[in-house]
């Protein structure tokens, strides 16, 4: 993380030089854990993922911290948000890589929500999450009220061992 810091000081104070409004902006880090950086314009705040600094080399990092930077850049030049052709330019100019969406990991949730289907009896996975959310059994899937008290969350290896046919359903530890 201190190499990380330090890079990251580094790319401010040489942006600082051709930019300096961005004096007015902070930098910081957060705990998300699906995207690696964000560029909130309202705040004028640029925060890194502390997940994505763990779990990424220091060149993508660095890549992020300069793709979040153009957004700065492009919303205080021409009010553009998004990753539009300024910003594109922008981003290129700097040193960063103009696309929206970067190549980099990310680390795997351990839940994953499922609904278990009263009817058939079966398991069909519906998304991959973080945490799990002790109101679920007040939700349903969107266009279908009968799946209310279906949907649970289930540990990732247990639904593997229980896809390979490994684990019995009345084995599995459902989370409501």
């Amino acid at each position: 993380m201190e190499n990380t810091q330090k890079a990251i000081s580094s790319i401010y104070a040489r942006l600082l030089i051709d930019y300096p409004f961005l004096s007015e902006w902070k930098v910081g880090f957060d705990n998300a854990k699906r995207r690696a950086g964000i560029c909130r314009i309202s705040s004028k705040e640029i925060s890194i993922s502390r997940s994505h600094i763990k779990n990424n080399p220091l060149e993508i990092i660095e890549d992020t911290i300069l793709h979040e930077f153009a957004h700065a850049i492009a919303y205080e030049l021409f009010a553009e948000t998004g990753h539009g052709i300024k910003w594109k330019q922008i981003a290129r100019d700097i040193g960063a890589t103009p696309k929206a969406k970067g190549q980099f990991k990310v680390e795997s949730a351990p839940w994953l929500l499922v609904h278990s289907c009263s009817e058939t009896s079966n398991i069909f996975p519906i998304g991959e999450r973080f945490r799990t959310n002790k109101k679920i059994r007040n939700y349903f899937l969107i266009g279908r009220p009968e799946t209310k008290g279906e949907l649970f969350f289930l540990k990732q290896s247990d639904y593997q061992q229980y896809k390979l046919g490994l684990l019995d359903k009345n084995r599995l530890q459902l989370v409501q």
